[in-house]
């Protein structure tokens, strides 16, 4: 059902997404009709967003998608996704460092899954940080084990919002973490990937003084 309804609004949204494009390039466009348009752009964004987080959690809760392992550097992985980061980072003036590897941080998964589980905890971090805020990162090898660390010294979060943390379409009950955009997928799907590479999580907060988040993975070759 989540596979058929993403794919449905896919087409419509696209339609919407060229549209507003193309009225964004008429000459003399009436200074009236800018903001209705960048709140078109937006909205647009975010649908596309929820759509395409949609399809991946169907597509890795589906038992019948078979995981295909390769070697994969969580090292220049996360390094990439640093980079990505950097932009809204800045907007925000939160600081993200990465502390120098321990040991070899390879481990056997999908590429594809891997970078969204790195993805969607770090830019989770920035998100929730406040103006000013640094983000710590880390990655080490434990034994068969790699362990990626992400710590914020941001909003934190309550024990009940621990709780529910990694279901689908949970939004924290604190209103200021309500007041970011999200759709309530990310945590979920860091959760599904973790669970398809035979891993764990596990989540450290306290609200008003940040989150910390492990994730341990098996090591390639283990």
């Amino acid at each position: 059902l989540i596979a058929t309804v993403a794919h449905e609004l896919k087409n419509p949204l696209g339609v919407i997404a060229g549209h507003v494009e193309m009225l964004e390039q008429i000459p003399d466009l009436p200074a009236a009709a800018s903001p209705s348009l960048r709140a078109l752009t937006r909205s647009t964004s975010r649908l596309d967003t929820l759509v395409r987080d949609l399809l991946l959690l169907s597509r890795i809760g589906n038992p019948d998608t078979p995981l295909v392992r390769v070697p994969v550097d969580l090292a220049l992985m996360l390094a990439a996704v640093t980079e990505d980061v950097t932009l809204r980072a800045g907007q925000h003036d939160v600081t993200v460092t990465t502390a120098a590897y321990d040991g070899d941080v390879v481990v056997a998964g999908d590429p594809e899954e891997l970078l969204r589980l790195l993805a969607n905890l770090v830019s989770n971090a920035v998100k929730y940080s406040h103006d000013g805020g640094r983000v710590d990162l880390a990655l080490r090898r434990e034994g068969d084990d790699v362990v990626f660390t992400c710590t914020d010294r941001g909003l934190g979060m309550s024990a009940d919002d621990r709780a529910q943390l990694f279901s689908e379409f949970f939004r924290s009950t604190d209103p200021e973490a309500r007041e970011r955009p999200g759709t309530g997928l990310g945590l979920a799907i860091v959760a599904r990937i973790v669970a398809r590479h035979e891993g764990r999580i596990e989540v450290e907060s306290t609200l008003g003084r940040g989150s910390t988040f492990t994730v341990t993975l098996p090591a390639s070759g283990h």
